[in-house]
């Protein structure tokens, strides 16, 4: 799912959390597990891709949306860490951690059914940190990129979408770079 689709959904989230419970902790929670989750995606950009020398959100968006990031570590994005929080959460169940739980499930499970539809090639492993591990956390043994999501051209308008649009007439730019050095 595109990260308007994750804002949106996590404010309703948050809103419905603050409505039924009264509870601001657990409403922040939800929003910062149902939308600032992503923020693992730009740690994998800085770190792993080494776009530390262009850090601007646009460059970022830029980026990620056309399909260049060669490596997907995305420590936040793992059922590991969701079953550790879990455990914690039966432990201590401190309000704003329950919210994050809550949020975070909500962004995976949208994330599964969105992202698996068009680009994952094992939509549920994918969400394992330890499947991403054993394929070296590389986007051609995780990802199935066909070439024709057109996302990255535009940054802010695809922040704002539910999910890629798709043109058969649009090469991503990584896809395009590919298919030059082949010739």
């Amino acid at each position: 799912m595109m990260p308007g689709g994750h804002l949106a959904t996590s404010l309703a989230l948050g809103g419905v959390a603050y409505a039924s419970t009264g509870s601001f902790e657990v409403a922040v929670g939800c929003f910062a597990g149902g939308f600032l989750i992503d923020v693992d995606h730009y740690a994998d950009y800085l770190v792993f891709e080494k776009q530390w020398r262009r850090p601007g959100p646009l460059s970022f968006l830029r980026y990620y949306f056309s399909h260049c990031p060669r490596k997907h570590v995305l420590p936040l994005h793992s059922a590991e860490l969701m079953t550790v929080l879990f455990l914690v959460i039966l432990a201590h169940p401190w309000p704003l951690l329950v919210g994050y739980w809550f949020g975070a499930l909500m962004h995976l499970i949208f994330d599964i059914l969105v992202n698996g539809e068009y680009v994952l090639k094992r939509p549920v492993l994918f969400y394992t940190f330890s499947y991403r591990a054993s394929c070296s956390f590389a986007a051609e043994k995780l990802l199935e990129i066909d070439g024709n999501a057109t996302s990255g051209t535009t940054p802010i308008r695809d922040f704002f979408r539910w999910r890629p649009l798709e043109d058969p007439e649009v090469k991503s730019p990584s896809t395009a770079l590919e298919e030059e050095s082949v010739l």
